[in-house]
C-alpha cells in the first residue's frame, strides 16, 4: 500500500464537497493561504505533510486534498482524522444528498476501515484497528456472496474500488488536486 490516509467520496463536484466538508467539519477552518493546486500526489504530499499535526506539522495544523475522479469528487487527509468524525460524515451525506463513501488504510500499524453513509445515516462500516475486527450495518454489493469472517486493508481496498474509486495501492497517478490548509480550533 501507498501513503496512509482517508479519502472520502461522494457523486458531486469539488466545490460543492469543499463548501460541505467545511461546513460540517466544524472544528477546523482554512488558514489565510490560498488554495494550492498540483498535478501530482508527490506535490500534495508536499503539501500536506508540513501542514498536519499527526505526522509532524505544528500543533493544530491539518490540510486536506480534493480531488475528482469522474462523477466522484474525493477529499482526502494524511493524518486520518476525516473518517473519525461519525457526526460530520452522517451530515455530509444528508447535505450532498448522496452515498458518502469513506476508505482509510495505515499499512504501517495495520488498520483499516471503509464506511458508506446515506441519508444522514450509517449503512455500513468496517473496521481493522489493533488486530481486532468489527463490522456494523449491513454488507455492501461489494460484499455480497463473499463470507466476510475477516476484514483487512486488502478488503478495505477492493471495496472501495468497487465504486470506480481510485486504488490505495499506490499514489494517485491521476491529477489535479487541490490542496487546502487547515487549522483546528480550541
Amino acid at each position: 500500500m501507498s501513503h496512509a490516509r482517508c479519502n472520502i467520496a461522494a457523486r458531486t463536484n469539488l466545490a460543492k464537497l469543499k463548501e460541505a466538508a467545511l461546513s460540517v467539519y466544524a472544528e477546523v477552518q482554512p488558514t489565510r493561504e490560498p488554495v494550492a493546486k498540483h498535478d501530482t500526489f508527490d506535490d500534495v504530499l508536499d503539501f500536506c505533510q508540513p501542514r498536519t499535526e499527526e505526522i509532524g506539522g505544528p500543533p493544530g495544523s491539518d490540510s486536506w486534498y480534493f480531488q475528482q475522479v469522474g462523477s466522484w469528487a474525493i477529499v482526502g487527509d494524511l493524518g486520518l482524522l476525516l473518517h473519525r468524525n461519525a457526526g460530520a460524515l452522517k451530515q455530509l451525506s444528508q447535505k450532498l444528498g448522496t452515498e458518502v463513501v469513506v476508505c482509510a488504510i495505515d499499512s504501517a500499524i495495520e488498520y483499516a476501515f471503509f464506511a458508506l453513509y446515506a441519508g444522514g445515516q450509517m449503512k455500513r462500516q468496517l473496521t481493522l484497528e489493533d488486530g481486532e475486527y468489527e463490522a456494523l450495518g449491513l454488507p455492501v454489493q461489494a460484499e455480497r456472496g463473499r463470507p466476510l469472517v475477516d476484514f483487512s486493508e486488502e478488503e478495505a481496498e477492493r471495496i472501495w474500488t468497487s465504486y470506480g474509486l481510485p486504488t490505495f495501492e499506490y499514489n494517485p497517478e491521476e491529477g489535479p488536486f487541490e490542496c487546502l490548509a487547515l487549522e483546528r480550533k480550541g
